[in-house]
């Protein structure tokens, strides 16, 4: 063949993958992918467009069980394989693939074809750290790989109409393993330097108390709200095409890792972001910079929220913390982001705010304690900006916040353990006081799993797991006065996981100590039961849901992934 034949193959090849990959774009609609816990940084658990799984589809049968598959993992107590995160169009040299990522307790991570369930790479982390072996594993303490990986997540949704960058499913942005002709996969591009005046989080002394909050209204210092104070975003290059998407993982030994999709291949060198045998929640990477928090303070490590900025150079690269000063930090997905940037966290029990009972690392004074509270940071420098404390006596914040952006504010809503739904005002969390929410819901409202949130043009709701069901809560706004006011709850869903929201539809399953879990499908505005999965699941569910390309996914405590969904043709 001679040269100009060959040119102009590869002008035709070329050609046609882009027709395929337009072709794909338009089977299967637009939409953000899966890529941290809990769908987005927002925690939302929100689909909001699904090309394929719809409402009429599942009326119409064709949604349904399609395969699962074991992975080679050992359990570490109720532990074993994370929350799956999801890449809807990878495009490789073996054409176009639908991944996900998963973690085992055992430090393996896992790749599988979700459209073919054929194993795609795994990895095994080895433990790297010194520190003369791993300690026993307990229920409070399990070890082993317990935080959800991430790949790249936007800060905030798009508006209407518009398309982020990065993170699109099937129908957004393409993401392709395959590189320039005869190298090879392609490697992951390095990130864009950080802009000068684009402030990192920096190692500092013991953070200062917060800045009590204004009346509503008036922006606080620091906050977004004021240009002046604002702090400038460090822009992240987007993947360009040809280069390849990476995952962020974390093993027992606390080293994050940065691999390719395409093969699990390690990219640089892994870099501490916590202690070993730490209590990890869910990795986020936002705008370049890597968070988790701790909990329960396993590995002697500090219950505390941490970063690492990877827009930094490699050598510069250094983990830096906030801690509570005693309280564990709520929720297997830590932290959530406004979106503005702030970062929220709830705080169980502990030590009460004021205290001053724990002494900062580097000795320079005391650190403010915080106790069943959602703590606002400020994501560059991780220092508190704002707290809401629960006023009663022995009640606790025990999941992660999720950030509802309703008329161009932020609400926070979280649960606690007299079964409460608390929800907060994103810009003075307690009010002048600390301690006045917008609203309370009455006792024994919900259950203690994540909340849920979506919209259907008219109504934005809330769901909440209850104790053998699913609770949905209407917002109320009547002026500046907010209020929950229920909807619906579900028929019998028994110890139910946190649910998740596609197309308008409620996914959500059971679980449990011994009892296999079922998946329910329910009708968003009426909790009306669509679909169930009956006897298909044959163990008690672990980890958190995930959908994404027309199929939804549950990990189970034997170490086996199921996917339900729309068949696809091959």
């Amino acid at each position: 063949m001679t040269r100009t034949m060959r040119a102009g193959a590869g002008l035709i090849v070329g050609v046609i993958t882009l027709a395929g990959a337009a072709s794909v774009r338009a089977q299967f609609g637009r939409g953000p992918e899966w890529t941290t816990s809990r769908f987005d940084a927002q925690r939302t658990a929100w689909v909001r467009t699904d090309g394929r799984l719809t409402k009429k589809a599942v009326q119409k049968g064709t949604f349904a069980f399609l395969w699962k598959a074991q992975f080679e993992n050992e359990s570490r107590q109720r532990n074993s394989l994370t929350e799956p995160i999801l890449q809807d169009l990878l495009i490789g040299y073996r054409g176009f693939k639908a991944l996900a990522f998963v973690g085992g307790s055992a430090d393996r991570l896992f790749a599988i074809d979700t459209d073919l369930a054929r194993p795609y790479w795994t990895v095994d982390l080895n433990y790297a750290a010194s520190t003369g072996g791993r300690p026993p594993s307990t229920p409070e303490c399990p070890g082993g790989l317990i935080a959800s990986p991430s790949r790249r997540t936007v800060l905030a949704p798009p508006t209407f109409g518009t398309t982020p960058t990065a993170g699109l499913g099937r129908g957004g942005a393409m993401v392709s393993a395959v590189g320039e002709p005869g190298k090879g996969a392609a490697v992951l591009s390095q990130p864009r330097p950080p802009s000068p005046t684009a402030p990192r989080p920096q190692a500092s002394p013991a953070p200062q108390p917060p800045t009590p909050p204004t009346p509503q209204g008036t922006p606080r210092s620091g906050d977004v709200a004021s240009p002046s104070a604002a702090a400038p975003t460090s822009p992240v290059a987007p993947i360009p095409f040809g280069g390849v998407d990476p995952l962020y993982a974390m093993g027992d030994d606390g080293l994050l890792r940065t691999l390719r999709v395409s093969d699990g291949a390690e990219t640089s060198t892994p870099i501490p972001l916590v202690p070993p045998s730490a209590k990890p929640s869910a990795l986020i990477f936002v705008e370049g910079t890597v968070y988790t928090s701790t909990s329960d303070g396993c590995g002697a490590a500090p219950n505390a929220v941490w970063a690492i900025d990877l827009t930094a150079p490699e050598q510069e690269r250094k983990a830096v913390s906030w801690k509570t000063g005693g309280a564990s930090i709520a929720g297997p997905a830590g932290l959530a982001f406004g979106t503005d940037g702030t970062v929220y966290v709830a705080v169980g029990n502990g030590p009460t705010v004021g205290t001053n009972t724990a002494k900062s690392t580097d000795g320079q004074g005391a650190e403010e304690s915080y106790s069943n509270a959602i703590v606002a940071l400020d994501r560059h420098t991780l220092r508190p900006k704002d707290w809401f404390t629960v006023a009663a006596d022995g009640v606790s914040f025990n999941t992660s916040p999720t950030v509802i952006h309703h008329k161009d504010k932020d609400l926070i809503a979280a649960t606690a353990s007299d079964g409460r739904v608390y929800v907060l005002d994103g810009f003075a969390l307690g009010g002048s006081d600390h301690k006045t929410p917008l609203f309370v819901s009455q006792k024994g409202a919900a259950g203690t799993g994540a909340l849920a949130t979506w919209d259907d043009g008219t109504t934005r709701w809330i769901l909440a797991p209850a104790h053998d069901s699913i609770v949905a809560f209407k917002v109320v706004d009547q002026g500046d006065k907010i209020s929950l006011e229920q909807g619906w709850q579900s028929s019998a869903v028994k110890s139910p996981l946190a649910p998740i929201v596609v197309n308008g539809m409620v996914m959500a399953a059971s679980s449990g100590e011994k009892d296999p879990s079922v998946l329910y499908v329910l009708d968003g505005m009426t909790g009306k039961e669509l679909w169930s999965s009956g006897n298909t699941i044959t163990s008690p569910a672990v980890a958190g849901l995930s959908a994404g390309g027309g199929q939804v996914y549950l990990v189970t405590q034997d170490n086996h992934l199921y996917a339900f969904g729309i068949p696809m043709e091959h």
